[in-house]
């Protein structure tokens, strides 16, 4: 049971742009995400603009009033943490049956959202629960590095690695129906307790949902001097205990059965 009470969808997607402190390093970013959702568009996939403002500086509240992003709804929240934020801007105001985040200074490929919404669609169809993230996160401004995203079902995807790294950032390609079942958990960062982020891969696996990758697409992640990574690192936090990760559980995490162990007929004995 979803702890949440919905309406039913009324599009495909909702794309959320979160904003708390951004000014003009959105610009860029709400180019990139209207040109991924024009994209989507062509691709037959109707979608919903939605930037959520949390706790907006002044500064940020002038920037993204502006006329100029008036074809995108507006939500005022006063959480003052990212993960709450995007429980509530879900359940109260996302319409689309999947949803995708977007920092207000990060990028989209143009491609993405209609890709993304392809792999989702395509594993739907065949009954499975899917996240999609893309192939590649390139980090870029106060870091320089390309991270791949590979497939759960990649020889090199491990749970053990969950130990030490996060394999998939929360700028996702999900079902509303995940972020319902499991919503983010807020940061205690003076505690040492954040990467909400890590978190949810970890709930989500635990719990049946695969996480998949759409092709050739790219999430540009810009990494300030001061960012909530900057400031959890620092702090040394680490992800809160989680009963996945016991270590005479975590070998289970995310296995799935070969086909042949699940009803499919077995491949024919080689000639």
């Amino acid at each position: 049971m979803t702890p949440f009470n919905t309406p039913a969808p009324a599009c495909d997607l909702s794309v959320i742009v979160t904003v708390h402190s951004e000014t003009v390093v959105g610009g860029p970013t709400m180019r990139a995400a209207d040109a991924a959702i024009e994209a989507a568009k062509v691709a037959g996939f109707s979608v919903q603009r939605l930037i959520a403002l949390d706790s907006p500086t002044a500064g940020t509240a002038r920037y993204f009033n502006q006329p100029a992003f008036d074809h995108w709804e507006r939500v005022a929240l006063t959480q003052g943490d990212l993960g709450r934020a995007r429980n509530e801007v879900v359940k109260d105001h996302a319409r689309g049956s999947a949803i995708a985040f977007l920092d207000a200074d990060d990028l989209f490929s143009q491609n993405w959202l209609a890709e993304g919404m392809n792999r989702l669609r395509a594993a739907e169809a065949r009954g499975e629960r899917m996240i999609v993230h893309p192939e590649l996160n390139w980090l870029f401004d106060g870091a320089q590095s390309v991270y791949w995203n590979p497939e759960q079902d990649d020889p090199l995807w491990t749970p053990y690695y969950l130990y030490v790294m996060n394999y998939y950032d929360s700028l996702c390609l999900t079902p509303r129906a995940a972020h319902l079942e499991l919503p983010y958990v807020h940061r205690d960062i003076p505690n040492g307790l954040s990467f909400q982020d890590w978190q949810f891969s970890i709930e989500t696996t635990q719990a049946g949902w695969r996480h998949g990758v759409a092709r050739d697409t790219i999430i540009f992640k810009r990494r300030r001097d001061v960012s909530l990574v900057t400031e959890s690192q620092g702090r040394r936090a680490v992800v809160r205990a989680l009963p996945a990760m016991r270590i005479d559980r975590v070998a289970a995490l995310g296995f799935r059965k070969p086909c042949t162990e699940q009803g499919a007929p077995p491949a024919p004995d080689p000639l």
